[in-house]
Parts: C-alpha cells; sequence; structure tokens
C-alpha cells in the first residue's frame, strides 16, 4: 500500500512539473506572438505615414513586413491554442486516473465504511464547491483565443 501511495506522489509531482512547464510555455510564446503584433502595428503605421508622404516602394515594404509580422502573430497564437487543447485533454485523463485511483484506495484502505465516508466528503466538497467542475477554472493568460 505504502509504495502506490508514494508512487501516486511521485505521479503528482510530475504532474506538476508538467504544469509549471506548461506555464511557462505558454508566457513565452504569448510573449513571441505580442512583440510580433505590435511589431505589425508599427509597421502598418509607418506604411501609412509612408503611404501620405509619398507613393513609392518603401510603401509595399513596410506592407509587406507588416503582414508577414502579423502572419507570424496568427501562427504563434494557432500553435498556443493546439497545444492548450491538448494540455486540457491530457488534465482530463489525468484526473480520470486520479479519481479511479482514489476509489481503488478507498475500498482497499478503508473498506465499505471508509468508501461511503469519502464519497460523503467529496459529496460535500462538491456542493461547498458549486457543483461538479468541468476543468480548471481559466484566467486570461491561459485562453487560448478560440
Amino acid at each position: 500500500m505504502r509504495e502506490v501511495i508514494e508512487s501516486l506522489m511521485r505521479l503528482a509531482a510530475a504532474d506538476a512539473g508538467h504544469y509549471a512547464r506548461t506555464r511557462q510555455r505558454n508566457v513565452m510564446l504569448y510573449v513571441v506572438s505580442g512583440v510580433a503584433g505590435l511589431t505589425a502595428y508599427v509597421c502598418l503605421v509607418a506604411a501609412g505615414v509612408l503611404l501620405l508622404a509619398r507613393w513609392s516602394d518603401p510603401v509595399l515594404a513596410a506592407t509587406f513586413a507588416a503582414a508577414a509580422f502579423a502572419a507570424l502573430a496568427l501562427v504563434v497564437i494557432a500553435v498556443v491554442s493546439v497545444l492548450n487543447r491538448r494540455d486540457r485533454e491530457w488534465v482530463r485523463s489525468r484526473r480520470a486516473f486520479y479519481a479511479s485511483a482514489l476509489v481503488t484506495l478507498s475500498r482497499t484502505a478503508l473498506g465499505p465504511r471508509g468508501l461511503a465516508l469519502v464519497a460523503a466528503a467529496v459529496m460535500a466538497g462538491m456542493v461547498m464547491s458549486g457543483g461538479p467542475a468541468e476543468g480548471p477554472a481559466e484566467g486570461p493568460e491561459e485562453g487560448d483565443g478560440a
């Protein structure tokens, strides 16, 4: 029994590390996307100024640069969206695994009476939290824009 609990603790620690790496990756990719979007905006402003100043090739160059950076920003946001969707699926599978492990451990360690006690505690927690959760609440930094 002790080995099972230690194994679950190691698995939970690995999951926490995965969560931290996912957050770090998202922040880095959003920064790249933000810089690319800001660059596109600056290039479009420069293109507009150059267009008003004179009608020549620098306008086309600035417009193409702005379009390229805008496309880069959209690609990065799409990649983050796909990665976040995959991570949400992974979290759902882990959540199901932990739930089944809890039930199995409750049955073996506590017996039927203990299982009823754990079920009552889980139901009380669900009532106090407002109902069964569909997933973790996403903050602004977690949204995938889709």
